[in-house]
């Protein structure tokens, strides 16, 4: 129960006990709000970890590199007949490209709107805490929060409507370096 305790306080909450003889134990756990869990697709690109909320995402496909066709400034994948943009996650956030001739692919976004968001691995599906950023100065466009999976090492949350507006021409996400992410807080810089 201690690590447990632990680990609920870590989150900003706490547990209590009430017991009654004859009739049992109740446990009584609050946590704060601003905490929710989710399901979540686990991603990697180049040694970074990102968790996509499982319910943005339509389906996972898997990209043959030779299959990706460049249009000016953009990137587009066979999809079902059409195609669809692609928006490289190691690309948008200024991260090393993995030399692979295959990529994986979160497909977000339906009809017109959707768009592939391209990463190197995904390492499975995990059910996350999430803890939003309410700091104007740690927000950063296309992340919506941010998990820990039981190593220490914080895991960005991505936020697959900002992410998709990003690939389809809208306001666009700027660029950077994984420092920039949050490291030193505040947004992404060229």
């Amino acid at each position: 129960m201690a690590v447990v305790r632990a680990t609920v306080q870590e989150l900003g909450g706490s547990l209590s006990l009430e017991t009654e003889i004859g009739s049992g134990t109740r446990f009584l756990i609050s946590l704060p709000l601003t905490l929710a869990i989710s399901d979540a697709l686990i991603a990697m690109v180049s040694d970074h970890r990102f968790a996509v909320p499982q319910g943005s995402v339509q389906e996972v496909i898997e990209i043959e590199e030779h299959t990706v066709r460049r249009l000016e400034n953009n990137e587009l994948v066979p999809y079902r007949g059409a195609s669809l943009p692609l928006l490289r996650l190691n690309k948008l956030f200024g991260l090393r490209s993995a030399c692979t001739t295959r990529l994986h692919a979160f497909v977000i976004g339906t009809g017109c709107d959707a768009v592939a968001l391209g990463v190197d691995r995904i390492l499975g599906q995990r059910e996350i805490v999430v803890r939003t950023m309410s700091d104007r100065l740690l927000k950063v466009d296309g992340i919506s929060g941010a998990t820990e999976l039981g190593d220490g090492r914080a895991v960005l949350i991505l936020d697959a409507a900002a992410l998709a507006r990003t690939a389809r021409g809208r306001p666009s996400l700027p660029g950077g370096s994984p420092d920039a992410l949050g490291a030193r807080g505040g947004r992404p810089t060229n």
